[in-house]
Parts: structure tokens; C-alpha cells; sequence
């Protein structure tokens, strides 16, 4: 060992075993597999101020991730079941659950608890129906030609349960008809095939196989039913299958670009193999030692992550750079080279690790897994020079052919004068950079981030129209101690949306209390179809019905209760809008979302985000605007960032006073 300790072959040695255990992790443990994260939204911050909302807001956002909805439509209603069946034939073996051939008929599950199921309708209805009213509905609904509902007539003589369950269909358009879920839209008839995702939609491997069968499955419908038949696809794993492809691409060129533009330079300049050897050993080690750590510290790698880290070849690479510069016809000894070289190398080392180590003391998850990525990436990079370069490196390097031309260049580069046209070119950069920054302009909108595929987008804006989805980013946030305030909170809410839904400014809901009503909703059902005693008597008179007939009391049938509801599977394409936050007392526990459809006009939403403080009857009532709201937070952290950056710019220049002293001016003054 020298005296130095630069040539101390125990610490190359160590820094080997480092990089070799690196190189197995990545290599046995397999941490690629599923572990590229291409979700954009995982790379905010979270809003720790708003648990309940954060923690709603990520079950909704669990349960999208796994839905995959296909549309598909022919010449005519029989032609597009069998489109359908075509489609349903290209996605096997893909293991996706296949939700729309296995809905349940609702009806089977409530008929159970119809007494306490009324819709406003007939509960209005029944405040004012007279016995002979009552009894003429029944005897009318007993003789129709045309089913009137679900049940037998004796069941449900004055049709309230069936006209529940069709107050059921305003939830969605879709009818079940020769086996498949159908929807008219315009002139055409359309089949839904709906999926449930068996990994997750940012599983890459999952994605390429996906969009393999989708584009068999387009062929086949084109090659049989021709080209007037369409085939609609939406989900969020189609939207990040082209994110991965474009993050790939631009990783591509960054990396490949990098990569070539350096060792052009390397060659170019210093025309030497080894130069060029020693430049990849040290790329590649701090690559390993950068991803390794993202697999240790977060357990995946977001993609963008590594799109970043191919723009780090030039930072990782200028710390060999310096060493070959110094290499370059030197006869001194290796040891006092990089003696004299250390207090730059750490310099060079110190400056890029504080400024990436600033970004891990944010609050965005992407942030703090690109600087330990860049800090991480640069350390490999300068220990592999440190520990390795002392022993791989010749003696010294011979001077290029080119050397003399570069020196001569070098020395007719324009130097500083104390000329008026100096100080006339000061002026006038300074004027430019003025100019530039009195034009700067701030865009927090969250939507400038999300650049996606034209394709899917218009696709999924047809779905949307054509199936009446929810949008996922303005609803109502509902909350409450117990399950039952939170239903009638809920309901309250509905009654004040009624007016907003007749006049057109949007076109529905959908909320857990259209399948669910409250215990207290139901109690005024059943007390209001105790009124209709004197008719039954009076109908069971009439059409000679069975002794006993009519004599069951609502109060009879057990009441409808979550517990009931959540373990049914009929409540499985909903159960996303109910969380149990499982809080303690002070807290609210329940939370439920109410999802709106149809809302496109801005004076709508922000009279919508009025209704819970203009009316106190309808407590736990919270408007959430996503986006807006991400933005708004975008923009607090500017704001902070901003803030960040000028100290950056103060503080630089007093940690790099002790190395250049009064000429760190000549340093800062280029960034």
C-alpha cells in the first residue's frame, strides 16, 4: 500500500466484491420481473393531510388498474354476439377473469328484502294512494299483457320491486341479450366485454402479450365481419403499455446517443482502446450499483427512472476524463497524479451528489428515487476510477497525433479583455437573459404530464359516451362514524344531484347507495307498504287468491345491511366506492365516493363544489377535483423548489471556495 492510499489494493479488492454482489442480486434475484413501474401517478407525492381521501382515492385506483374493457360491434345486432365470441376466443389464455359473462341478475339477490326497496317515485306514491287507488294498480298491473317485473305477479302485485330494480338500470345502459352485455348507441348495437387483469396493468411482459391478442383479435373481426365492423379497447394497461413504449424508445436514444457521442469523443481525443475499456468498466459499474440500490431501498424501478439515468453517462464519465487528461504524456508517477488529482475528483464528486441528494428531501416519490438512482450511479462511477484506474491504467498515455492542432485551437480560443466590447457582449447577455426570463411562464396543470396515445385516448372517450363510465376525476368524498350515516349522507347528496341530472348538466351517478339503501330508507319503505294491508284483503277478495295471501308484514323481511351486501358478489363491480378506513373513535371510518357521469362544463363543476357547504343537511360531504388538486400541489412545490434552487445557487459557491478560492467565480458563472 502507498503512503498516499490511493493504490490501496484491500479497498479495490472490497470495491470488487461490492460490484460482484451487485451483479448476482440483479442477475439471481430477478428483480426485473414485474418491477418496472410505468405509472406516472406513483412518481406525486401523496397528501398525507387527507388520509381518508388518499386512502379512498388508492382503492378506486386499484381497482381501475385491472379493469379492461372491449367494445365490439358488426352489421347487425346477431353479427356483433358473434364478433363477440370471436374476441372472447382471441383473449383465452391470457388468465383474465372475464367479469361481464358472469353478472349476476340483481334481482335474485333482492327479491329477498323487496319490502324495504322503494324507489322516490313510489314512496310519494304511496304517502297519498286511497286502498281502492292501491287496489285498482294491482288489478291493473294483474291483467297486463306485458310483464311489469321480475318477480310473479303475486309477489309484487303493485310492480314497486320491479320498478326498483329498473331505477337499477340508470346505472349503466347495458342489457344482457343472447349472452352477452349489449348497448345501442346511435344506429349501432354494440357487445362489452369486460376483464379483470390477473397481474398487474404495469407488468411490461403482461403488456406485450396484451396488446399481441388485442391485435389478433382486431384481425380476425376485420377479416370476417370486414372493415365496417369497429373494435373499441380501454383500460389502464393499454395506456401504459404506449407509455412503456415511449419511455423505452427515449431511453433508447438518450442511452444510445450518450454512449456513442462519448466514445466518439474518448476516441477522438485521446485514441486510445484502453481509454475506451476503462470508460465502459466504469459506466457499467455505476449502472449496477445505481439499480441495485433502487431494488434495495424501493423494491421496483419506475421506467422513468431509468429514462433519467441515461442522461448520467456524461456525468459519470467526467471523472475519467480528468484522469486521462492528466495521463496524457506525463511522466510523473501514477501515485502523485492522483494525489494531486484527488481534491478534484472529490469536488467533482461532492457538487453533483448534494444537488441530487436536495431532490431525496422532497416529498415526490420519483424525485427521491432518481436522486438515489444519480447518487448512487455517480459514486460506482468515481469509486471505480479511484480503485481501479491506478491499477489499469498505463504509466502514462501517449500524446494524440491531434494533440498540437487542439493546443494551438485551445490557444486562440477568445480570452477575456477589460475592452468595451467585452463589456458591450456582457451587456447584451445580460439584456437577452432578461428578456428571456421576463417571458418565463408557469404551467402546473397535472395534464401537460400526461402526453398519451392519440388512438387510445379518442377510443376511450367513445367508450365512455357509448357505456356511460364515471369519470374518476371530480366526485364526491362521503364520510362518516358508522355505515349508516354514512348511507344517508350519501342519499341526501343524491337528492341534491336530481336537479343537476334533469336539467342535463350531468348525466348520472353511480354511488353505493343506489344498491344499498340506508336502514332508515328502508324502514319508511316498509312502513309505508303497511298502508296497503286493507287492499291486499280487498285483493285476495276479488281475484279469490289463496287463504293466507297478503297477510306477511314488511316488517316480516330482514333489512338489507352492508355486511350482507359487501359479501355478496353482487356487490363486486362496486365495492371499490366503500372503504372502511378501520379509524378509532374521532375519527370518521366509513368513506364512500360518488362518482358523477357526464360532467363537462366548468360553471357545473364549480357549482357542484358549492353544494356541501351551501347545505349543512348533508354532513361529511367533500368535493374532490383530482386534478385540480394535483396542480395546485405542483404548484405549492414549485413555489418550494424555486426556493430550493436559489439556495442551491448560494451555497455552491461557499462549498467550493476551498477548492479554487478566488476563482470559483470562473466556475459558477457558466451554470
Amino acid at each position: 500500500m502507498s503512503k498516499n492510499g490511493l493504490n490501496n489494493r484491500p479497498v479495490a479488492w472490497a470495491w470488487l466484491a461490492c460490484l460482484l454482489a451487485a451483479a448476482c442480486f440483479l442477475i439471481f434475484k430477478q428483480p426485473w420481473v414485474g418491477r418496472v413501474d410505468t405509472d406516472l401517478l406513483a412518481l406525486l407525492p401523496h397528501d398525507e393531510r387527507r388520509p381518508v381521501l388518499e386512502s379512498a382515492l388508492k382503492a378506486l385506483s386499484a381497482q381501475g388498474e385491472k379493469q379492461l374493457v372491449l367494445l365490439v360491434s358488426a352489421q347487425d345486432e346477431p353479427a356483433t354476439r358473434e364478433a363477440a365470441a370471436v374476441v372472447r376466443r382471441a383473449m383465452d389464455g391470457l388468465g383474465l377473469a372475464d367479469t361481464s359473462s358472469t353478472v349476476a341478475f340483481p334481482g335474485d339477490f333482492y327479491a329477498a328484502y323487496q319490502d324495504g326497496l322503494l324507489t322516490d317515485a313510489d314512496s310519494l306514491w304511496l304517502e297519498n294512494a286511497t286502498p281502492e287507488a292501491a287496489t285498482a294498480r294491482a288489478i291493473s298491473l294483474a291483467y297486463s299483457m306485458v310483464p311489469q317485473g321480475t318477480l310473479p305477479w303475486q309477489r309484487d302485485p303493485y310492480g314497486f320491486f320491479g320498478n326498483w330494480l329498473k331505477s337499477l338500470s340508470e346505472a349503466s345502459p347495458l342489457r344482457p341479450s343472447g349472452g352477452e352485455l349489449m348497448v345501442t348507441h346511435g344506429k349501432r348495437s354494440w357487445a362489452a366485454l369486460t376483464y379483470s387483469l390477473p397481474r398487474s396493468a404495469f407488468d411490461s411482459d403482461f403488456q406485450q402479450a396484451l396488446e399481441t391478442r388485442l391485435g389478433i383479435a382486431r384481425e380476425r373481426i376485420h377479416e370476417r365481419f370486414g372493415t365496417e365492423a369497429q373494435f373499441l379497447r380501454a383500460g389502464v394497461v393499454l395506456h401504459a403499455a404506449a407509455a412503456t413504449r415511449q419511455a423505452q424508445g427515449e431511453m433508447s436514444l438518450i442511452g444510445l446517443g450518450s454512449l456513442i457521442g462519448t466514445f466518439l469523443l474518448i476516441g477522438l481525443v485521446f485514441q486510445s482502446l484502453r481509454a475506451l475499456k476503462l470508460i465502459a468498466v466504469s459506466l457499467v459499474s455505476g449502472t449496477a450499483i445505481a439499480v441495485a440500490a433502487i431494488f434495495l431501498c424501493f423494491g421496483h424501478v419506475h421506467l422513468v427512472t431509468l429514462v433519467f439515468g441515461a442522461s448520467l453517462i456524461g456525468v459519470a464519465v467526467d471523472y475519467a476524463i480528468l484522469v486521462f487528461a492528466q495521463h496524457l504524456g506525463n511522466e510523473e508517477s501514477r501515485q502523485a497524479r492522483f494525489k494531486r488529482l484527488l481534491p478534484t475528483l472529490c469536488a467533482a464528486l461532492l457538487t453533483p451528489v448534494l444537488a441530487y441528494l436536495a431532490l431525496a428531501l422532497t416529498p415526490f416519490p420519483g424525485l427521491k428515487q432518481m436522486a438515489v438512482f444519480a447518487v448512487c450511479g455517480i459514486f460506482g462511477a468515481w469509486a471505480s476510477v479511484l480503485c481501479f484506474y491506478p491499477w489499469l491504467l498505463p504509466a502514462t498515455l501517449p500524446l494524440p497525433k491531434n494533440a498540437d492542432f487542439m493546443t494551438k485551437l485551445l490557444a486562440r480560443w477568445p480570452r477575456w479583455k477589460t475592452s468595451p466590447l467585452a463589456y458591450a457582449l456582457v451587456l447584451l447577455s445580460v439584456a437577452v437573459m432578461a428578456g428571456g426570463f421576463s417571458n418565463l411562464r408557469t404551467n402546473d396543470d397535472i395534464r401537460g404530464l400526461f402526453i398519451g396515445d392519440a388512438a387510445l385516448i379518442a377510443e376511450n372517450r367513445q367508450i365512455s359516451e357509448i357505456i356511460a363510465l364515471p369519470s374518476p376525476a371530480q366526485m364526491f368524498l362521503v364520510t362518516a362514524s358508522t355505515p349508516e350515516l354514512l348511507l344517508q349522507s350519501e342519499e341526501r347528496l343524491i337528492r341534491r344531484l336530481r336537479p343537476f341530472i334533469e336539467k342535463g348538466d350531468i348525466g348520472g351517478f353511480e354511488a353505493v347507495s343506489r344498491w344499498l339503501p340506508s336502514l332508515e330508507k328502508q324502514g319508511r319503505a316498509r312502513t309505508l307498504q303497511t298502508r296497503l294491508a286493507a287492499s291486499r284483503k280487498q285483493l285476495a277478495a276479488e281475484l279469490g287468491l289463496p287463504d293466507g295471501w297478503g297477510t306477511e308484514t314488511p316488517a316480516s323481511t330482514p333489512p338489507l345491511t352492508p355486511e350482507i351486501w359487501l359479501s355478496n358478489e353482487i356487490s363486486a363491480a362496486h365495492r371499490a366506492l366503500w372503504l372502511d378506513t378501520g379509524a378509532g373513535e374521532g375519527s370518521p371510518r366509513y368513506a364512500s365516493m360518488v362518482m358523477l357521469k357526464g360532467l363537462a362544463r366548468l360553471d357545473v363543476a364549480e357549482a357542484l363544489a358549492k353544494l356541501p357547504a351551501q347545505d349543512p343537511a348533508i354532513p361529511g360531504v367533500e368535493w374532490v377535483d383530482q386534478i385540480r388538486e394535483i396542480s395546485g400541489m405542483m404548484a405549492r412545490y414549485r413555489s418550494l423548489l424555486t426556493i430550493t434552487l436559489l439556495i442551491a445557487c448560494l451555497i455552491v459557491p461557499v462549498l467550493l471556495a476551498p477548492f479554487f478560492k478566488k476563482r470559483v467565480w470562473r466556475v459558477i458563472a457558466p451554470v
